[in-house]
């Protein structure tokens, strides 16, 4: 399913899509340098069968987001933050692929509650 939220803290749009179990522990994946949110990920057939909803976005300047000038990587926190929020979500968990994992980490690090 795909969704787009306002970017945190200025103009612009956050593109996210997920997939597998609806009811499913929820599973941001971050994308790699180079990448988007379509990059490899599991089959959905199999997400179901682990319970997971995959949820993943395309970081600011990467697919059908926008821009984020001077953006650092604990600007994560609150992208992952918006779309968590827009999904009604609580708590998740977070993984990162390559270049995603310093951002996963950022996450992880700045938002050890959700």
């Amino acid at each position: 399913m795909f969704g787009l939220v306002q970017a945190p803290g200025r103009d612009g749009k956050l593109a996210y899509e997920w997939w597998g179990d609806p009811g499913g522990h929820p599973v941001f994946l971050l994308h790699g340098t180079p990448g988007s949110r379509l990059g490899p990920r599991p089959r959905t057939f199999h997400l179901h069968n682990l319970g997971v909803r995959l949820i993943a976005y395309d970081r600011p300047g990467y697919g059908d987001s926008d821009r984020h000038a001077g953006r650092s990587i604990a600007d994560a926190v609150g992208d992952v933050r918006a779309i968590a929020d827009a999904l009604g979500l609580a708590r998740y968990s977070v993984v990162g692929r390559s270049g995603g994992g310093p951002h996963a980490l950022a996450c992880a690090a700045l938002d050890p509650g959700r």
